[in-house]
């Protein structure tokens, strides 16, 4: 359990408890079906108006988009071990019938056509998840972005100058 997750189930009043704990288990069956590019645990974990905004693409509006977007990515994940998945939520706001929630996934592949090293990414991630009448919680919309590796410098506020404005050139 997200340490995070787990300081607002304890300070959670009542009533959030069981938001919270519904909340984690989503969580834990959207990283196993990850793992195991499961493409039908997934799309179940999804409201049927979900949108997706991956990076540099538009976005991908309603469930069966989505399917099919996993349908025609498996061929490429048929050709890595994933070595490991990890989401480390950062955020969660439960606001009545809708939360928010923002962190950081990771993972470590590798090509099972002997790849010589592993490759790892980091993404970041904001997602808005939508209570169910059963009262469990679906992923309603997502947003993720390539975080840099860990060791790319981040830039510091110093390295922001004020810019020059240069007067606009004369006419003849």
């Amino acid at each position: 359990m997200g340490v995070v997750l787990l300081m607002l189930l304890l300070a959670a009043a009542p009533d959030q408890k069981a938001d919270l704990k519904a909340i984690e288990e989503l969580h834990k069956r959207d990283i196993a079906a990850n793992k195991a590019y499961d493409i039908e645990t997934l799309t179940s974990l999804w409201t049927d108006d979900v949108v997706t905004m991956p990076p540099a693409t538009p976005p991908i509006v309603g469930k069966k988009a989505n399917h099919d977007m996993l349908v025609a990515a498996e061929p490429m994940a048929k050709l890595v071990d994933i070595l490991d998945y990890k989401q480390d939520w950062k955020e969660l706001q439960i606001l009545g019938e809708y939360a928010y929630e923002w962190g950081i996934f990771s993972s470590v592949v590798k090509g099972k056509q002997g790849s010589p090293e592993p490759l790892k990414s980091e993404f970041r991630v904001m997602r808005i998840l939508k209570r169910q009448p059963d009262g469990s919680w679906k992923v309603h919309r997502s947003i993720w972005n390539s975080a840099p590796p860990p060791e790319t410098p981040q830039p510091k506020a110093e390295d922001f100058k004020t810019p020059v404005i240069l007067p606009p050139p004369k006419r003849p």
